[in-house]
């Protein structure tokens, strides 16, 4: 089960995927946006959080760009949750794509947040 997600995670090109106890986790690069997945119901889920609390501006901001993969706060974390069908190799793609752009918005409204001299 969760072996075939890695699988089609890695051919995606995803780097640093591991498997522990039906849930994977990927990077998408080999910097930054650690993410997880797991198959659920007949899909992949894959999961991006990022701590950062978004604002609700922040967050209807991101609704208008991209309204079929809203941005929530889980956790006290700002979080992306896409669901692809079982084997949407392509999605996979979009993934990637959706979840870089995530976490450029989450380090810049971070950067927004932070006080003088404050690291990131």
């Amino acid at each position: 089960m969760s072996a075939a997600l890695a699988d089609a995670l890695r051919a995606a090109g995803f780097p640093g995927v591991e498997r522990e106890a039906g849930l994977v986790h990927g990077r998408l690069s080999a910097l930054d946006g650690e993410f997880t997945a797991e198959e659920t119901g007949g899909a992949w889920v894959l999961v991006l959080s990022r701590p950062v609390r978004a604002s609700e501006a922040q967050l209807a901001g991101w609704q208008a760009s991209h309204p079929d993969t809203p941005l929530d706060i889980h956790r006290g974390e700002t979080r992306l949750v896409l669901r692809l069908a079982v084997g949407d190799a392509a999605g996979l793609h979009r993934w990637a794509a959706l979840a870089e752009a995530a976490v450029l918005a989450c380090n810049g409204w971070r950067r927004g947040q932070r006080a003088g001299g404050e690291g990131m």
